[in-house]
């Protein structure tokens, strides 16, 4: 029996559908399109590009070079999507995007530097290949979406490939072409004041990607669960756990969620994810509201529970590194000799973890002022591949994960509405500090940009700006200081040699992004 996608699945049953409705023409004609052409522009500056010293002995040669230079890129396109009108509670719609590189200002090389895929964020500009490199300049086009919607009272049923937003998987558009799901979903309004979501991701498409791949076919994914996995990111290698052959694909994720607002000024949430054999996780989170004057002052909370079901084998924290830094766990080989050795998050095989957030918001005419705090533990990592950051609204900035084994974050920032000096002006300055551990090693890139860096200080400034005199145009600028402390050895792995300072890696780096929306 031939076995069918979802997302074909259901376009047939459109169309069966569709050959027993009685207008289905007024349904297309009354449709609706929402066009947008959008143009990008990204520049990374790394501090330091002259490598660092990365061998089993701190004050060796240095004989590795910085897998990153400094990057940019240029990217113009946008997208077309359209939705029918509803037919007895049917509706469906589809989402075309593009994008293209300008040929100027963009790097020429095919994204390489000293022989690695530069690892900077204009490489979500353009497509990447089968594995995780990104062919600099050249651009892709995908259908990411094409769905079925069912809508009765205030329930709406979705299947297909859409745009999906909850705790865990959102689209991230920041970039030219979103994250999209194949799936489905269901969110209901009947009960007053409460909102019920649940959540089935069967595949995921990254920026980037022209194709639709399981869970685990992502870039925020821990390595070793993408080797564990058969994905377009790793080679199809031999896993250190599970089947010798390795596993085709990741299982289908599924997530509920219940929001109540039945409490004036209180909005009460719970969510829950389960990922077959990998984790489970849990959110609380409440927000409650207070009037102060002319102000209104917005106390939040977030809590997350991570329970291992499986990831813990495939992923083995305890496994040490050849990278060697102060605070690490002591560790004694054949021969009697000592070193400090880091280990991948935490020191008992396992993911449990919890982590825990707060904030306060402050508005008061234009003006927001936003103190956020966060603490992770120092069980694990909080495993997070699809771009939902366990932090966002509180102490997570622009290109940083901070739920990485025992790290404590804050941050502030400071939003301001210029509307009244000029029209459709908007802006904000932040500042992050994050506090690492550093003996722990981070499962996956995105928890450190593959350096495992230090300490991490970050300024942020962002302006947009609507233009009132175009409709629909809309212009972005941001701007990115991040300096990131450079991990210190203390000792070496059994050589007796004097130890380096300054060993680490120095991955601070400045970045740029410019940016121009026209919607119509």
């Amino acid at each position: 029996m031939t076995k069918l996608s979802l997302a074909t699945a259901l376009i047939l049953g459109t169309a069966v559908f569709a050959t027993a409705a009685d207008d289905l023409a007024s349904a297309f004609k009354e449709g609706k399109f929402d066009g947008r052409i959008r143009m990008q522009y990204f520049n990374t500056d790394w501090v330091d590009n002259e490598g660092w010293n990365l061998g089993t002995v701190p004050n060796a040669t240095n004989t590795n070079t910085k897998p990153d230079g400094d990057s940019e890129g240029m990217a113009i396109g946008g997208s077309l999507i359209y939705k029918t009108a509803p037919l007895y509670g049917i509706s469906a719609g589809a989402g075309f995007y593009v994008t293209h590189g300008m040929g100027i200002l963009t790097d020429d090389d095919n994204g390489i530097y000293a022989g690695h895929p530069k690892n900077t964020t204009a490489s979500d500009l353009f497509a990447r290949g089968p594995g995780s490199a990104t062919d600099f300049g050249t651009g892709y086009s995908v259908l990411a979406q094409s769905y079925l919607q069912y809508d009765i009272e205030r329930t709406k049923i979705t299947g297909g490939r859409f745009l999906m937003t909850n705790p865990w998987i959102t689209p991230n558009d920041t970039k030219m072409i979103p994250i999209a799901i194949e799936g489905a979903q269901v969110v209901s309004n009947d009960l007053a004041n409460t909102t019920i979501q649940v959540d089935y991701a069967n595949k995921i498409k990254e920026r980037g990607m022209t194709y639709f791949s399981s869970m685990a076919d992502t870039g925020d994914t821990p390595d070793a669960i993408k080797n564990y996995y058969r994905t377009k990111y790793t080679a199809y290698t031999t896993p250190t756990y599970g089947s010798s052959f390795g596993v085709d694909d990741a299982p289908a994720v599924a997530i509920v969620g219940v929001k109540n607002k039945s409490i004036d000024s209180l909005e009460i949430q719970a969510w829950g994810i389960h990922w077959d054999d990998i984790i489970d996780q849990g959110m609380l989170e409440a927000n409650y509201a207070i009037e102060a004057g002319d102000a209104i002052i917005t106390l939040g909370a977030r809590y997350m529970k991570q329970m291992d079901k499986g990831a813990g084998d495939i992923i083995t924290p305890m496994s040490g590194t050849s990278i060697y830094a102060r605070g690490a766990v002591t560790a004694t080989n054949a021969t009697g000799a000592t070193s400090k050795v880091r280990f991948k998050g935490d020191n008992d095989n396992s993911v449990d973890t919890y982590m825990y957030a707060l904030r306060a918001v402050t508005n008061y005419g234009p003006a927001k002022l936003l103190l956020a705090y966060s603490h992770t533990d120092d069980g694990g990592d909080l495993i997070a591949p699809w771009r939902g950051f366990p932090t966002y609204d509180y102490t997570r900035s622009m290109t940083i994960t901070d739920w990485n084994s025992n790290t404590y974050a804050y941050k502030a920032q400071f939003d301001y509405d210029f509307n009244a000096l000029v029209s459709g002006l908007s802006a904000f300055i932040s500042y992050s500090y994050y506090d690492r551990d550093p003996s722990k090693v981070g499962y996956q890139g995105a928890t450190d940009r593959y350096y495992n860096n230090g300490d991490t200080k970050q300024w942020n400034i962002d302006a947009m700006y609507k233009v009132a005199s175009i409709k629909g145009l809309e212009l972005k600028a941001r701007y990115m200081i991040q300096d990131n402390e450079v991990i210190k050895a203390i000792d070496t792995p059994n050589t007796g040699a004097t130890a380096s300072e300054g060993y680490g890696n120095d991955t601070s780096n400045r970045e740029l992004r410019l940016e121009a929306n026209y919607r119509f």
